[in-house]
């Protein structure tokens, strides 16, 4: 390895032009051999901010007397002379000296880059991350030598990885970087150099498909054995033994045998006679099941006896990813290692989620256009060398652009059939395989939007089923009215039409390319002049579209009175009195010349489509992939001109129209929503399914289902109410502050962050904080942090680059912690023991009653407050209170810093929806010596 030089900075801030940097870090390495550590502190001649100093210790009294950065200039240089600088993100470092000319023409290398294609499955790529995620001691400190000396280990161990790679990869990886300024271009040639020299590379990998030159790509082997068993719907269905299958739960039964922690819970019982009478008499269900039922195996055993009995199948469908993983991972196979009932059980994703192998092999043979179609691109054959499954779950897409490119490398392609599959990759696909499982699963898991895209297909997305178990169904409105809404911005449009493209890009490129070589010179003439007219139509709509956004955002930002740094989106509801306004009149006639030219544009784009059909379809695999490309193409456009058309002049009833402009941005995205969507599931569900069961551990408020039976159209189903196990009397504290200002007081704030700071460090941390507001959330962790640093007390705030998993593994992990979550966080976190003791509830979670979905709601109600706010919030509160009591054992204190729940006659009902445990009412000042003594009885 040659000699490389670490660089980091701190900085006052994030903005080159206008922040300073206050200290440089380097280190002088050739492979593990350390040449030279360098740093200073700069005195940047302007004011540190205070949350910079806490989070470096560089305070403004440490660089008074430090060097300017001219001054030190000549010596960086000097040090560094024309090595490669390696950096976490390099260029934000370098884009620092920029200005001053130095270290601009060394060669860069990035850690991110490297570490972006090497660990597909890490969930974050920040340097804190990576030495996690590498196992390297980390300094406490976040100072720039010591981040340099990070860098060069996380380098060394990702060169290894590197190093390690089948060396056909490693070429393919140089090969298509070559004509790119990628920040991992050198590393990756310098390892295939070093490799070269004992091993000798096959150059003409692009002639192996995926399925070859990966060993360990999917094969036809990922099927289940059973995948030929055929499962009927038909026939005469032999109904329940309810009291054979509720035995299995009870003492004595199968599960307690294997088990030897089995735990005998009569509600969990319960719910199983009635999941199971609910099936084998086609009746349907609503059933609420408190923390520590385990409704799990109360619905799993019923559904998976019925099925394998009756040959059928059992639709399970769940709102997150780790209830499906943990039902396919652990729940199902313990399941059948009790009952020993052979039931095949299955996960169905959506076309979106699983890699297409064609499409890789399309983005291979024309080689990436952009840094990051490169950097998807290697990401995804790294991973294919252990990923066997092609879930999107399975690798990590940073940011929307890695997620859009993605688009284009899934299944997601409506021209893409079984015999399409079949012929061209031989059935190694991997939404393929997942297909051929679930027609031969009796349990069968999706998702809530691809049960939704199902049901708004007419069904013509999951094979057929009658029986369904809708679990974390609270979410399922949410779930239906995502699968139903519609945004759209100029971006996305550009994109849309970047993707068409021209004669020279795109997909119209791939078809002029295509005619030239078919062979037939009569008809190329004219069909070039088609491809002409759409690249043209396409041209002018692309610059017509962009006239018509910016007159939308005039007219809203015409409407918005509010303080234009707002940390919050302007939303307008695009109503009947919006359309009389004097400048909608503007909109109109934009819109107008827009959609004109729309209109052209698809009939162009479907005379093409027939002209390449007449010309070359079906002639080979290429051309059918273009053609494929172009219909999806040509569908999303159509969907643009469709609800753009209703939004500006044919609104349709029961949808929600708005227009948002984001704070600080002069961008505007359109949007459109069903208002409800309780007359779409009682249709397609509760009147068409035999059996239909609903769960959730929060489905009812003031003690009952009305409110949830309103909102999904369950109205004829019947119901089940059943309480936790848990002793929340003797383990649960919930302590309602009486002194707090109510939240829209002046001194809130104030209160909020003092009560926390105190409460926090009386109990060592392990808190979770819940926020109605990101905004808030950044108010109080600046406020706390500091304070709470001085007690070795860690806070970890959402929104800092983190994902969700990330932090609460963080937080697990850390012995002294707080965590800061927004709506997230008020549900789906499990976090058992004592590493989460502390609960605080800053606001009752009520809906902005401003957001255009919500208002439209709450139109539809006599009593908006009463009949739809009020339930909503106190079902969030109820999840956001289930954080806490996870397990038999656990201990914890909830504390409401809301005086409302006081204060208000409404407040009785928040109470009243918890379960029964020890509550105390008191001061802000006596909640930590509270809480200490309840945590340490």
């Amino acid at each position: 390895m040659k000699t490389i030089a670490a660089l980091d900075i701190e900085t006052t801030g994030l903005d080159p032009v206008k922040d300073k940097i206050i200290e440089i870090g380097v280190r002088i390495f050739e492979g593990k051999k350390v040449i030279k550590d360098w740093s200073t502190l700069i005195n940047p001649f302007i004011h540190i901010p205070a949350f910079i100093t806490e989070l470096t210790g560089i305070s403004n009294e440490m660089v008074k007397n430090a060097p300017a950065l001219q001054d030190i200039l000549q010596e960086l240089e000097l040090l560094i002379s024309d090595l490669p600088i390696l950096g976490q993100n390099i260029s934000f470092d370098l884009s620092f000296f920029k200005k001053y000319k130095v270290l601009q023409s060394n060669q860069s290398l990035d850690t991110y880059e490297m570490a972006s294609v090497l660990l597909p499955n890490a969930s974050r790529y920040n340097l804190s991350a990576l030495t996690h995620e590498l196992k390297i001691p980390q300094s406490a400190s976040h100072r720039a030598l010591d981040d340099a000396i990070s860098t060069h280990l996380v380098f060394i161990k990702l060169w290894r990885l590197a190093y390690e790679l089948p060396i056909d990869l490693l070429y393919e990886i140089v090969h298509h970087g070559e004509q790119l300024d990628w920040g991992g271009n050198w590393p990756f040639k310098e390892i295939l150099s070093e490799r070269q020299k004992v091993e000798i590379p096959f150059k003409d990998f692009l002639s192996k498909p995926i399925s070859k030159l990966f060993k360990n790509n999917f094969s036809k082997n990922n099927v289940s054995d059973n995948s030929g068993t055929i499962i009927s719907n038909e026939g005469e269905f032999e109904p329940l033994d309810i009291q054979k299958a509720s035995a299995t739960l009870e003492h004595g039964g199968a599960f307690s045998k294997l088990f030897d922690s089995f735990e005998y819970r009569p509600e969990q019982v319960e719910m199983l006679r009635e999941v199971g009478i609910s099936l084998s008499e086609g009746k349907h269900l609503l059933v609420e099941a408190g923390t520590g039922v385990g409704k799990s195996f109360a619905y799993l055993v019923p559904a998976a006896i019925f099925a394998v009995r009756n040959r059928t199948r059992v639709l399970i469908s769940t709102n997150t990813i780790n209830l499906q993983d943990q039902l396919i991972y652990k729940d199902i196979p313990d399941l059948n290692r009790a009952l020993s009932i052979g039931v095949r059980a299955s996960v169905l994703k959506g076309r979106s989620n699983y890699l297409c192998p064609r499409r890789v092999e399309l983005l291979r043979k024309r080689s990436p256009q952009t840094v990051e179609e490169l950097r998807v691109l290697a990401k995804v054959l790294v991973w294919l060398q252990t990923n066997t499954s092609g879930d999107r779950a399975g690798i990590h897409l940073n940011g929307p652009l890695e997620r859009d490119i993605w688009t284009h490398l899934s299944a997601e392609d409506d021209q893409c059939s079984t015999e399409t599959c079949l012929n061209r990759v031989g059935g190694a696909c991997p939404f393929f395989q997942a297909r051929q499982n679930a027609l031969s699963s009796h349990l069968l898991i999706v998702n809530h939007a691809l049960l939704l895209a199902d049901i708004a297909s007419g069904n013509r997305v999951l094979p057929e089923y009658e029986y369904l178990i809708v679990d974390e169904g609270h979410h399922l409105e949410s779930a239906a009215t995502d699968a139903l809404s519609f945004k759209v911005t100029e971006f996305e449009i550009v994109r849309l039409l970047r993707e068409l493209g021209s004669s020279s890009s795109g997909i119209l490129s791939f078809l002029i390319n295509l005619a030239q070589s078919s062979g037939k010179p009569s008809l190329f003439a004219s069909f070039g002049k088609l491809v002409t007219k759409v690249s043209d139509l396409s041209f002018r709509f692309e610059n017509q579209q962009r006239n018509f956004f910016q007159s939308f955002y005039q007219f809203i930002n015409s409407l918005n009175d509010q303080n234009q740094s707002s940390n919050y989106a302007f939303q307008t509801r695009i109503l009947p009195s919006i359309r009389t306004l004097p400048d909608w009149d503007e909109i109109e006639i934009e819109w107008d010349t827009v959609s004109e030219t729309l209109q052209s544009l698809l009939s162009g784009i479907d005379e093409l489509r027939k002209a390449s059909i007449e010309l070359f379809g079906g002639e080979s695999e290429d051309t059918e992939d273009v053609l494929s490309s172009l219909v999806n193409n040509q569908l999303r456009i159509m969907e643009v001109l469709k609800q753009l058309t209703a939004l500006i002049n044919e609104p349709e009833s029961g949808t929600v129209y708005w227009a948002e402009i984001l704070p600080r941005n002069e961008k505007v995205s359109l949007h459109a929503s069903p208002v409800a969507i309780g007359n779409l599931m009682e249709e397609y569900l509760w009147l068409s399914k035999t059996s239909v069961t609903v769960t959730s551990a929060t489905m009812t408020t003031n003690r009952n289902f009305n409110y949830i039976r309103s909102v999904l159209g369950a109205q004829d189903a019947d119901e089940l109410m059943l309480g936790s196990p848990f002793d929340f009397e003797n383990s649960a504290l919930l302590y309602l502050c009486n002194d707090i200002g109510e939240p829209h007081t002046g001194d809130y704030q104030y209160q909020l962050n003092n009560t926390i700071t105190n409460l926090c460090k009386a109990t060592s941390g392990r808190a979770l904080v819940l926020f109605t507001s990101y905004a808030q959330l950044k108010r109080t962790s600046r406020s706390i942090t500091g304070q709470l640093a001085k007690n070795d007390i860690i806070v970890f705030e959402q929104g800092d680059g983190s994902s969700p998993s990330s932090l609460l593994e963080y937080f697990k992990n850390t012995e002294k912690s707080v965590l800061l979550g927004t709506r997230s966080f008020w549900e789906g976190v499990d976090i058992p023991g004592d590493a989460l003791s502390v609960l605080v509830i800053t606001k009752l979670p009520f809906d902005v009653p401003t957001d255009p979905l919500i208002a439209a709601r709450s139109e539809e109600y006599d009593d908006p407050f009463g009949d739809y706010h009020l339930p909503e919030a106190i079902l969030r509160f109820r999840q956001g209170f289930g954080r806490l009591i996870r397990t038999q054992s656990d201990r914890g204190i909830v504390a409401v810093l809301d005086k409302r729940v006081l204060s208000k006659k409404y407040g009785q009902f928040f109470i009243n929806s918890l379960p029964p445990c020890k509550k105390m009412i008191g001061s802000c000042l006596d909640l930590p010596k509270q809480a200490a003594l309840w945590l340490n009885m």
